[in-house]
């Protein structure tokens, strides 16, 4: 038998009150992607056209990823994994894979 405030064990009874307020169902999520790439985004699409011994993939690695001219193959190998093109900050994921990737081939500094 139901008396609307306690139950049982003495606790109060939410869920079988008639008169309890009710939670409306949630609206269906549609996630929504920006037509604005992130920063970096451009630069690396324009590298990746590039070989890795190119003077513009060279100045590429330099200036935008601020790494060595001899982290270039690594750098390159990071950017054909393209892990970059789902990432928020993908300058950030190419300077991570890179030196992962160097770690591998014994480029850089372990």
């Amino acid at each position: 038998m139901y008396n609307g405030k306690n139950n049982k064990r003495g606790k109060v009874s939410r869920f079988l009150d008639p008169r309890a307020p009710t939670i409306a169902p949630q609206s269906t999520y549609v996630p929504t992607r920006t037509a604005q790439k992130p920063a970096g985004y451009a630069q690396i699409e324009a590298a990746s056209q590039f070989g890795q011994d190119a003077p513009e993939f060279i100045a590429f690695v330099k200036d935008v990823v601020n790494m060595t001219a001899d982290m270039a193959p690594a750098v390159s190998e990071a950017i054909s994994q393209q892990k970059w093109k789902i990432a928020p900050n993908p300058l950030a994921v190419i300077r991570t894979a890179a030196h992962q990737a160097a770690k591998r081939i014994s480029l850089g500094p372990n």
